[in-house]
């Protein structure tokens, strides 16, 4: 049959109507039209439930080798030890009151000596530090008994002779204020490793605005330390923080440098991360997921921007490799025995 664009208006017009009218053609093109359909869908049915069936296969094969529930999403998983370190490392992690008021957070990291920020004894270093014991069978809204301890600065007290590294050692009674517990019964911290490869999780234990003990476990990640044009978040903190000159000049420098001149220079004895803190967070201890002590939290960080606001974009603490090194140097320089009995127990390898 000749093809329909092929032919003049008037024939294809016949050619159409009698298509349309002749019944017997039409029902039968129609029925081997529905036959064809029926059949591609009964092959793809057929390729769909075969398909089916062969991931059946493979996931019983799976099933019965262990494996029926895996689904590492993103490579997370933490052993339910974790959560026991955890609060074996809250312990020893204290709430420090001062007389004049001030507030800050401290780490038990000897047998006598505490380890916080220096910035917070800056104008009073009298005061206590207090310690949350939870009883583990109690309900999880009970309020913890708290251990309070005096500080006693008079017998020691040490701050780093470098204002740029914001840490200070003090010391602490041995006897509670109410005479019920010794302070070996709080412990103290004995695992601390360099660790400062950006990835890394900072969980920190921390009082904040002065409220019960908290912990952060998400979003906590170490960054690059070498970022450029870092300003401090509080402008009040310009006073006693010591990098402000570094990085105003570091603000001036040339930006083609080479990567391993920006490492030299900008390498420096601080971690930098993402993660909660507020006011009476300063001292507080930076661990990893094993629970290793790696800094102590000092400030916020800030950028600032185009108009003249301060942008937060990261916290910082000191480097526990730095604080080991320094108190090494310490106890090379310094033979008197009391003072190497104060940091017995402090991790130095």
């Amino acid at each position: 049959m000749t093809p329909f664009h092929s032919v003049s208006d008037g024939k294809r017009f016949e050619m159409e109507s009698q298509l349309q009218y002749d019944a017997p053609h039409f029902k039968q093109f129609h029925f081997l039209f529905l036959t064809d359909r029926h059949h591609a869908e009964t092959r793809f049915r057929d390729a769909h439930e075969g398909i089916i069936a062969g991931l059946w296969e493979l996931i019983k094969e799976r099933m019965h080798a262990g494996l029926e529930e895996e689904a590492l999403f993103n490579g997370k998983l933490q052993s339910s030890r974790f959560l026991y370190e955890g609060f074996k490392a809250s312990r020893f992690v204290g709430k420090i009151h001062l007389q004049n008021g001030r507030q800050g957070t401290g780490t038990m990291v000897s047998k006598r000596l505490l380890l916080t920020a220096s910035h917070v004894f800056k104008t009073c270093k009298k005061g206590e530090v207090t310690f949350e014991r939870i009883d583990p069978h109690s309900s999880a809204y009970q309020m913890p008994k708290e251990i309070i301890f005096k500080l006693e600065p008079g017998r020691f007290f040490l701050a780093h002779p470098d204002v740029s590294l914001d840490v200070a050692f003090v010391a602490v009674s041995e006897r509670s204020v109410d005479g019920k517990f010794s302070l070996s019964d709080i412990g103290y911290c004995e695992r601390a490793i360099r660790s400062e490869q950006p990835g890394t999780h900072v969980n920190i234990i921390q009082f904040p605005q002065n409220s019960k003990q908290m912990v952060v476990l998400r979003q906590n990640q170490i960054l690059n330390s070498h970022d450029r044009c870092l300003q401090l978040f509080d402008n009040a903190f310009v006073e006693h923080h010591r990098y402000k000159v570094h990085r105003s000049a570091a603000k001036r420098r040339s930006l083609f440098s080479t990567l391993k001149r920006a490492n030299r220079e900008y390498n420096l004895p601080f971690l930098r991360y993402t993660a909660d803190t507020d006011g009476g967070s300063s001292g507080s201890p930076c661990f990893d997921d094993m629970w290793n002590l790696i800094g102590i939290h000092q400030c916020a960080l800030s950028v600032e921007g185009k108009s003249g606001k301060f942008k937060y974009i990261a916290n910082e603490g000191v480097k526990i490799g730095t604080i080991i090194d320094w108190v090494k140097e310490e106890l090379e320089n310094n033979e008197d025995e009391g003072f190497r009995e104060l940091f017995e127990g402090f991790p130095l390898d």
